[in-house]
């Protein structure tokens, strides 16, 4: 199994131009071999029809069926977009990431897991970093399959505030990484 990130950066943003951190956390979580997790060069421009301007936020869902239409992930394949920028989905103002339920399709927006001080220090740069960790594993989660937890401690807790995912651990619960080992041990 291969895992691509593909970050995507319009308007020169560059939230955080190095993401490889995030790397050795989705290869432990997720068994994706050390040579099989790539970093794509960062995509800068996008249609401008996945763009909202009465929102000012990008279409999630229609940024996935993008995403699965022009870098076709294939068989065995997971493609995880680091986005920086805001989106939202459905009747949501906002989302801190979606995927494609048993797809190889999944998005995490930066934009809301930013600090509210910004990155300029280590520590608020670290707490976007375990933000950013914390959503890759959640978004990649539903890739696998699986659905929506009602333990907040579960990563795959459905986060409706910035504090939901901070209270969160990095880790799924007992039911949920049955689930996920199930569902790796199928593919």
């Amino acid at each position: 199994m291969r895992l691509i990130i593909q970050p995507i950066m319009v308007n020169g943003n560059k939230i955080l131009e190095d993401i490889s951190f995030i790397i050795p956390t989705l290869l432990t979580v997720f068994k994706f071999e050390k040579d099989s997790v790539i970093i794509n060069k960062p995509i800068s421009e996008i249609p401008k029809h996945l763009f909202d301007g009465k929102r000012n936020q990008y279409q999630s869902d229609h940024l996935l069926s993008w995403l699965q239409q022009t870098l076709q992930p294939s068989n065995g394949t997971k493609l995880l977009a680091v986005c920086a920028f805001d989106a939202y989905f459905g009747n949501y103002n906002f989302c801190f990431g979606e995927a494609i339920i048993g797809g190889r399709v999944a998005a995490v927006y930066l934009r809301r897991l930013l600090p509210q001080d910004g990155i300029d220090d280590n520590k608020l740069r670290t707490l976007l970093q375990d933000r950013l960790i914390k959503e890759a594993i959640h978004e990649l989660g539903h890739t696998f399959g699986l659905r929506h937890c009602s333990l907040g401690s579960c990563i795959m807790y459905k986060s409706k505030t910035i504090l939901d995912t901070d209270n969160k651990r990095r880790e799924f619960c007992k039911t949920c990484i049955c689930a996920l080992a199930n569902s790796i041990g199928s593919l």
